[in-house]
């Protein structure tokens, strides 16, 4: 296909195509989506430590203007998400729990961002295990097409850890667990590098057959270059009203950050809009 794409494309999928799943660039969009989060953690019976005033599972790194969140609905009703976070003066989620684990790769030149927040609603997705692998395909995409990285980092439940590591063929998972000061629970830390994944996966997968075959899930899809066209048309930064609206008015995130914080987030709209002008 040549990339073109109409305006009336939506990302779909399931057997009579009732699933789709949208770029959350709106208020309303990112709004269902950090509520997701909170109330399937909630559900989980996480010790939630943040968002308790505002039900959304919303953070500084949310508010990054490069942050891409997908939302995936069946009947308007919201199911599951994800976010990709551009690593920035504002540093990675994975800093606050794991320190140190990004200075190797930062020193080395990498190019980092992190895949966070990937959560499904089994409530309303009911059996549909191809529900998180499509928000982690797009996921993908835009961190090596949109983002141009060299590696996604993710902190993520120490018991999904063989997911990352056998499944998702993560390059490193911390040996060790940690607690989260967002919700208590153990957590671990891993990276994958883009620029080898590929042949990784075709080592493992490309032999096998239907949606066992992971390679051709992630590296030999026929709609690759109209669903980038589709990342690039519906990839939008919050507005500086969506900025205050959910850092003031539903949180006390921007009034918590801390001066060097702040600085760096406004830095970064200052760049967007000065791109914009120019543009």
């Amino acid at each position: 296909m040549s990339g073109e794409i109409n305006e009336e494309y939506t990302y779909r999928f399931g057997p009579q195509n009732e699933w789709h799943i949208v770029v959350a660039n709106t208020k309303e969009l990112r709004e269902a989506a950090f509520k997701l989060v909170y109330d399937v953690y909630l559900g989980k019976g996480y010790d939630i430590r943040l968002g308790r005033e505002s039900g959304l599972w919303c953070t500084i790194h949310s508010l990054h203007p490069g942050t891409v969140i997908f939302l995936a609905m069946n009947a308007e009703q919201p199911a599951g998400t994800v976010s990709v976070i551009p690593d920035s003066r504002l540093g990675l989620p994975a800093d606050l729990i794991f320190p140190g684990g990004l200075v190797d790769l930062r020193r080395a030149g990498k190019r980092l961002c992190e895949v966070s927040s990937l959560v499904v609603d089994e409530g309303v997705a009911g059996s549909v295990l191809e529900l998180p692998m499509h928000l982690y395909r797009l996921a993908h995409l835009t961190s090596r097409h949109l983002l141009s990285c060299t590696d996604v980092v993710a902190s993520f439940m120490a018991h999904h850890a063989d997911f990352y590591r056998r499944f998702l063929l993560f390059d490193y998972v911390s040996p060790d667990s940690r607690v989260s000061p967002k919700t208590g629970q153990q957590v671990m830390f891993g990276w994958i590098n883009l620029e080898t994944m590929k042949s990784q996966y075709k080592e493992r997968y490309g032999h096998l057959s239907g949606k066992r075959n992971l390679y051709h899930w992630f590296f030999e899809n026929k709609d690759e270059e109209v669903i980038l066209a589709w990342l690039r048309r519906d990839r939008r930064p919050m507005t500086g009203e969506e900025l205050n609206y959910f850092g003031t008015q539903k949180s006390s995130i921007l009034s918590s950050a801390g001066p060097d914080a702040i600085a760096a987030l406004m830095e970064h709209y200052k760049e967007i809009a000065e791109n914009n002008v120019r543009e």
